[in-house]
């Protein structure tokens, strides 16, 4: 996990809430804490991890957001095309809607088009919210909220 972790931050600095400098110093025990916070998939191209995504989950109580939160999601560039991105998030919604969750959410960040397109034909829409997500030592990211309800088992994703 922590080298396909790192792997993702060196590829695609901006898309993400943190950064490789912040991450590479981090010790085995903060990089297990972190992974048994939350559902973590990886995605694999023969033997190798080539992908991978998380989900964060709703927090209890009123005022919460009951739906599940995409996050963290990558495929590295040889892996791209082969149809691992569409698995990694249908492991995450297929998950959230045994759960029972009404919908998944996601951040995209502004400009990043390949991955608006790839959200899109997975059933994501903008939900209209957007946020500006201050980075620590990284230029801040202006990010867009899309959302996919999962109502209805026959629809995808």
């Amino acid at each position: 996990m922590r080298d396909i972790r790192l792997a993702a931050l060196a590829d695609a600095p901006d898309a993400f809430a943190s950064t490789l400098d912040a991450e590479l110093g981090q010790p085995e025990h903060e990089w297990r804490a972190w992974i048994g916070a939350r559902p973590w998939f990886l995605g694999f191209l023969g033997s190798q991890p080539a992908g991978l995504v998380a989900a964060l989950l709703p927090q209890p109580g009123p005022g919460h957001d009951p739906a599940w939160h995409l996050v963290s999601m990558w495929v590295s560039p040889h892996a791209r095309g082969s149809g691992l991105a569409d698995r990694l998030v249908a492991a995450v919604t297929g998950q959230a809607r045994q759960a029972g969750a009404a919908r998944v959410t996601l951040w995209v960040a502004a400009g990043n088009d390949r991955a608006r397109a790839f959200y899109r034909r997975m059933g994501f829409t903008p939900t209209g919210r957007r946020q500006h997500y201050p980075r620590p030592g990284a230029a801040a990211l202006d990010e867009e909220e899309f959302g996919c309800p999962l109502s209805d088992p026959q629809r995808g994703p």
